[in-house]
């Protein structure tokens, strides 16, 4: 009996033991979803390594891991405590690496990225989505790496590089509020950086006085060089002491220079020949012939009115939309001008257009540091000709090149109505791990009215020499009765049509917006500051008092003697500050309208130079 017993109780253990092997062979395939052990402990430690473990769940990874080398085939018992170690610990990683994904995902997707280009924007927006994708599926495979490069291009799309020189070199508002900015971009060792593509441009702004830094919509941006074109008054000095050899040089760097520029694209050249008198009858032009023909048909004579000059060709080049310098020959002695060369320095350094400087003469010059700091207030550059040798030609290549790098960025200008803000503007470039930005701060309304106020003033010019009410039409509101005195028609009309008595010419000098008041939506008050240099004949009897006291001074520094019959013609500098009205039309052009102050109640006259002609 005893062995039928034992022989029982071994059967029944036996069976026992096998039902709890197949428990836990069940067990295991539902953890394992079926698959072979082995495979399934390779697949699931494979794919908590892509996860990016940190140490101590590595350890944990190598330690299961190693206990499976004992483990037989059939072990299903320790098979399943090896299996329920390795959920539990998928279940903490996975638990770690959910909170640590839910937290990246709220951060980088709430962090600004204002440096971020259209493809960049693309791939952080990949990113998220495949990491809450990852959050979803509970699948952290390659969480590591994707998180980072995330990180990264955040980082990177969200904070300003250096290693590039930006410079903000000038505004066009001619087509307010499309703005056009020109930006020079150098490395660091100072070449103009060329391949730079328009997704590497960032553009923003804010008001001065509040708020944040706001991107803009650029609409394009292009090299000059690819599109645009250039304008260049070419200012050429032709005073007595030009004479010879020195004017020689001068109109053969002048020609040379004239086969640089690319006229094929657009690119036009204006001829300012000076020296008594500055020639404004030259007009921006691409036929080289016409120019050279002009170039060599100067002679020296007269005096050398370099300063005046300047500012004039200055404020007559600003007046043309595109990108503009002015190039002057001189021998660099300044003789006759009424202003003096620190208000050419005030001048170029508000209309920031570039000023370059070749003298030509002798080795050295008192006047050249003031010529220096003329061109370095413009950002231009002062040259002294025989430094170059014959190479002058290069040296304008160069200028020239440098000119037509410029990269123009084109935006859209938000908030346009608002017309006295001040505001900060900020340029940004990116590209191949460097790079740079530029801050301005611009009144971008007063700049377009003082655009505007350039046109109105040189048609004024234009029709006031000529004696024709041509040019200002377009300009003046033609709603204003033709009788109202008040009104810009009555007042153009009355002074271009019958011209001021004896005057030889009038030239536009300076100008600037000094107020804008703002009276509604379509209407606002233009506070302006004008300077003018009329050349006028007149009999020396005819002047009395400080008139007759200042043409006597400007005789005498120039060694004339009059009587009450001479015919004297004298140079005067005319200051006025109207006040105007500007109308917004129905076609959405500011018109000027009408006088609020009469811009003669406060005009100053000054007489400095004089010369009697019979």
């Amino acid at each position: 009996m005893k062995k039928v017993i034992i022989a029982v109780t071994f059967l029944a253990l036996s069976v026992s033991m096998t039902a709890c092997g197949l428990v836990d062979k069940g067990s295991l395939k539902k953890i394992t979803e079926g698959q072979e052990f082995n495979a399934w402990e390779m697949d699931l430690v494979e794919k908590l390594e892509s996860y990016g473990l940190e140490e101590n769940e590595k350890e944990r990874l190598q330690k299961i891991d190693a206990e499976c080398d004992d483990i037989g085939d059939n072990d299903y018992k320790n098979q399943l405590l090896i299996a329920k170690k390795l959920v539990k610990l998928t279940s903490q990683i996975e638990s770690r690496i959910e909170t640590s994904a839910k937290e990246l995902v709220e951060k980088l997707n709430n962090t600004d990225v204002p440096y971020a280009s259209e493809d960049e924007k693309e791939k952080l927006t990949e990113y998220s989505e495949n990491i809450s994708d990852m959050i979803k599926k509970h699948n952290f495979i390659n969480y590591k790496e994707v998180s980072e490069n995330w990180s990264k291009l955040v980082e990177y799309s969200s904070t300003k590089l250096t290693g590039l020189d930006v410079n903000i070199v000038q505004f066009d508002y001619t087509n307010y509020p499309t703005v056009r900015m020109y930006v020079d971009v150098k490395d660091s060792s100072g070449d103009v950086v060329t391949n730079l593509s328009p997704n590497m441009f960032y553009v923003s702004e804010k008001s001065v006085t509040k708020g944040d830094f706001q991107s803009v919509t650029i609409k394009n941006i292009s090299m000059l060089d690819q599109k645009d074109a250039l304008n260049i008054d070419m200012v050429a000095d032709t005073s007595a002491s030009m004479e010879g050899e020195r004017l020689s040089s001068a109109k053969a760097v002048m020609s040379t220079f004239l086969n640089t520029v690319q006229f094929n694209v657009g690119d036009k050249v204006k001829l300012t020949e000076f020296n008594s008198y500055i020639d404004k009858s030259g007009v921006f032009t691409s036929d080289v012939n016409s120019l050279n023909q002009k170039i060599f048909s100067y002679i020296a004579s007269g005096q050398t009115k370099l300063y005046d000059t300047l500012i004039y060709a200055v404020q007559d080049v600003s007046g043309i939309p595109g990108a503009k310098c002015v190039l002057a020959f001189t021998d660099g002695e300044d003789v006759g001008s009424y202003n003096s060369a620190s208000d050419v320095i005030n001048v170029v350094s508000a209309y920031k257009i570039p000023v370059y400087i070749v003298r030509i003469g002798d080795n050295y010059s008192a006047n050249d540091s003031d010529l220096i700091q003329i061109t370095s207030a413009s950002g231009g550059e002062f040259k002294y000709f025989n430094s170059f040798g014959m190479d002058m030609g290069n040296f304008y290549s160069n200028i020239y090149k440098g000119m037509k790098q410029y990269y123009e960025i084109e935006y859209e200008m938000p908030d346009a109505n608002n017309y006295t803000d001040k505001r900060d503007i900020n340029v940004y470039v990116k590209g191949d791990g460097v790079g740079g930005s530029a801050d301005i701060e611009t009144n971008s309304g007063n700049d377009f009215f003082n655009t505007l106020l350039g046109n109105f003033l040189r048609s004024y010019i234009e029709d006031m020499n000529a004696h024709s009410y041509n040019q200002m039409a377009s300009k003046i509101d033609d709603t204003v009765s033709p009788t109202d005195e008040t009104g810009l028609k009555y007042q153009m009309t009355k002074q271009v049509t019958g011209g001021f008595a004896n005057v030889v010419s009038e030239s536009l000098m300076s100008y600037n917006v000094s107020s804008i008041t703002v009276v509604d939506e379509n209407t606002i008050k233009l506070a302006t500051n004008e300077d003018y240099d009329v050349i006028l004949d007149r009999k020396y009897s005819s002047f009395t008092g400080d008139k007759l006291t200042q043409v006597n001074t400007a005789l005498y520094k120039n060694s004339w003697s009059a009587n009450a019959d001479s015919q004297i013609r004298i140079w005067e500098r005319v200051n006025q500050k109207p006040e105007y009205i500007l109308k917004k039309g129905s076609d959405g052009i500011w018109r000027f309208s009408q006088y609020s102050v009469d811009p003669g109640s406060n005009a100053t006259i000054a007489i400095y130079d004089a010369m009697v002609i019979y």
